[in-house]
Parts: structure tokens; sequence; C-alpha cells
């Protein structure tokens, strides 16, 4: 056991025995399982870092499940929320509290600061095992309160600029690829105010040999948009959307779209990292100036267009639900309408068995900006050029089965060490 697993042991045990009294006793190790996704859950560093567990593989086997969700925060690092969810003798008691990394942290720093809340939250439970008479208190050399941070006190106010640039090359001798594209945000959030500006530019450029000669496709584009939001209570809020693109692909010299909107939370925000069903709507006035005529005869027009989302997240210990529905149409032409439908799910149907399931269905009868004319095979191989549709979809659909030894204690980094292990070639 680390000295830094020591402390925060040590620390948790008598505030959190006051809280929840206990008259569990176990002759064995605290059976925990850490349900953990997404930046620095990294399950072989868990069972190296918190030897004094057991490590089970099954939520069902699990003396304490530790349920974790995340959600970015304004300054771009994450914030873990995480329940100890107590099971068998500890039914019914559950500890919630909150970590937060900075965006410029690495993922052995999100990792080692998810060990230590870990460590917090389980030492009331580890207590009544036969490790808790090794657990001690290592006080720190110094120990402070500070504050948070206010907006007077931040020398940039609270806004975070970033810029990404990526360049892709590869090939082979009968074709090749390249391409490059570059982004810039700038976000400013704090409780009241959110407010999100981005902008970017792209180019790819594919290559191919045939028997007809070479043949050579670009896509060549722009997008730059905003975001403002104003948070009014616990449920509502309101926000103002704007932007403008550019997209060959989709014969859009310029589209530009102003749409103010609320936002109604079923649920309060500040549970935002465990449920959610959010009920949106925007409408505003949309401008398109195309490269080559529409199937329409157009070569700009302008449109009015509404938009409604109901979205559903739910991240719990039987899995995880993500289900949203969008429907958009213009309001001089409602037969002119985009009717989307997302699921994103993980259920734990019994011990060991997991059912997941992702989809997207997607009804379209919007394409305004489609070319008049047809497209060569070539392009149409090449996806030149969005082609006229009146649905697309995609499903996922798999079944996970475990079985046999509950623990999963030991890390085995030789030749690559199983999932999420050793280094990738």
């Amino acid at each position: 056991m680390t000295l830094v697993a020591a402390v925060m042991i040590g620390l948790a045990t008598f505030t959190a025995f006051a809280q929840a009294p206990n008259t569990t006793s176990l002759d064995r190790p605290l059976r925990v399982f850490i349900d953990c996704r997404g930046p620095g859950c990294d399950q072989a560093f868990f069972r190296t870092e918190l030897a004094w567990i057991d490590h089970v593989r099954d939520q069902m086997d699990a003396d304490v499940h530790v349920l974790v969700t995340a959600q970015g925060t304004g300054g771009g690092g994450t914030e873990y929320t995480l329940r100890f969810i107590g099971q068998s003798g500890w039914q019914g008691q559950e500890d919630t509290f909150t970590r937060a990394t900075e965006a410029g942290g690495t993922d052995d720093d999100r990792r080692r600061a998810l060990v230590q809340a870990f460590g917090l939250g389980l030492a009331r439970f580890a207590a009544v095992t036969p490790v808790g008479l090794q657990l001690r208190i290592a006080s720190p050399a110094a120990i402070t309160a500070p504050l948070q941070t206010v907006a007077k006190a931040d020398g940039w106010n609270f806004w975070v600029f970033r810029t990404n640039l990526n360049l892709n090359l590869n090939g082979e001798q009968s074709n090749s690829s390249r391409s490059f594209n570059v982004n810039q945000s700038a976000t400013r959030t704090t409780a009241e105010w959110k407010v999100n500006f981005n902008a970017g530019v792209n180019r790819s450029t594919n290559a191919y040999e045939l028997s007809s000669g070479n043949f050579v496709t670009t896509r060549r584009g722009w997008n730059v948009n905003g975001l403002t939001v104003k948070s009014l209570n616990d449920h509502w809020s309101v926000a103002l959307k704007g932007g403008a693109s550019r997209s060959t692909f989709l014969n859009q010299k310029l589209a530009a779209r102003f749409a103010p909107g609320v936002e109604f939370n079923v649920f309060p925000y500040a549970q935002s990292t465990s449920r959610t069903l959010i009920l949106q709507w925007t409408v505003g006035p949309n401008r398109f100036v195309y490269d080559e005529p529409t199937i329409y005869g157009k070569l700009d027009e302008s449109r009015w267009e509404q938009t409604a989302l109901a979205q559903l997240n739910l991240r719990q210990p039987f899995g995880t639900v993500g289900l949203a529905t969008e429907i958009a149409s213009y309001l001089d032409h409602p037969d002119h309408y985009r009717f989307v439908f997302n699921a994103d799910t993980e259920f734990r149907v019994s011990r060991g068995l997991t059912l997941r399931l992702d989809g997207n269905y997607q009804v379209l009868h919007d394409q305004l900006y489609l070319r008049r004319g047809t497209s060569t095979d070539e392009e149409i191989i090449a996806r030149q050029r969005q082609l006229q549709t009146s649905y697309r979809y995609l499903v996922s659909i798999g079944l996970t089965y475990r079985f046999g030894s509950i623990n999963n204690n030991v890390v085995n980094p030789r030749f690559g060490g199983g999932p999420g292990g050793g280094f990738p070639f």
C-alpha cells in the first residue's frame, strides 16, 4: 500500500463512519466493482494501486459498486462524480462526491486523481475487513482550504482558447489520400453563462489510378459557429445560436443560420452527470448560396427553419442509456423536413451478461442543396458529392457474456497485457 493510499484511506474513515454506522464485518478483502469509462479510467492501474481490495469483474459480486461519471468543465478539464453504492451488508448506503482535473492534465494525472478518490470513498467499507487494522493516517506537510477562483481573480476571465491542426497522409501504389484541417475555439463557462465560438477549415484530396486514367477528387470546406447560453434556473435556459459554413460536398457555397432557442431539463442540471432529460426548441432564418443549380433550380434561397430536440441520458448502476430524437422542418414548406433518432445503450441483463444496442436512423426530405443532373460512376464510388436519399440507418447490436473467476486483481503487461494494457504496435 502506497503512502498516498494510506493518507486518503485514513482521512476518510473517521468522517464516513459518523455518517452511516455499519455493523458488517468481513473476514476477507473488500470486493469492489469499479464502473469507470472514459479518460483516466485505467483498470490495470487501479488494480495495481488499490491492491488492498479485491477487484471483481461483475457488479453482482461486489460489496461496493463504484459508479464514475464525467463531464467537461469550462476550463477544458474533467469533473468526475463518484457514487459508492453499498451492496450485500451495506445495502441502501451510498456516498457521492466529485473530483476535478485541469485541462492540461495528462492521463496519469487523471487516473491518480481517481485512485485518490477511490481510496477516500472505500475507506469506511474497508475498515471492517482484515486490512482495516493496517490503515494509517499520514498527514500532509500543510493543510489548506483554497477558495474557488472567481472571475475577477482570473486574468483570462474564464476564457479558454484551443487550436487544433491536423495533417494526414496515406497511400499505396495505385491510390493516395491527404487531408488537412485546422480548428480554433474560444469558450467561456460560468454558472450563469456559457459562450462558445469555433471556426475551422478543411481540405481533402484522393487520387486513384484507374484503367481509364487517373481520377482525383477534392473536398473543401470551412465553418464558423457561435453559441451563447444564459442559465435561468435549475431547469431552464435560453440560447442564441448562429453559424456559417461552406461545403463542396453539399454544393453549398454558403449556408448561414441564426436561431434563438429555449431548453428545459426535467431533472436539475446539477444531476447532469447521472441523468438528463432535455427538451429543446430553436427557430430562425437560413440563407443558402449554391455552387451549382439545385434539383429545384435554385442558386440561392432563404428559409426559416425550426428544430425540436428531445434527449435522454442515464448513467446508472444497471448501465447507460442515450436516446435522442430530433425533428427539423422549414416553416414555409413543412414537407421539407428531417427526422433523426439516435440510440446508444448498454444494459447489464444478469450476472456476466451485457446487452449493447447502438443505432441511428434518419428520414431525409430536406436535401435542398442537391446538384441538378446525374453523378458519374467515379463520383459515386469516391463519394465526391452528396447523393439523393430519403433515409439513412446504422444499427449495431451486441451481447457479451463473461463467466469464471469473480476476481480481477492480477496485472500482467507481457506481450500487451490484454485489454487496455501494453503499447500498440
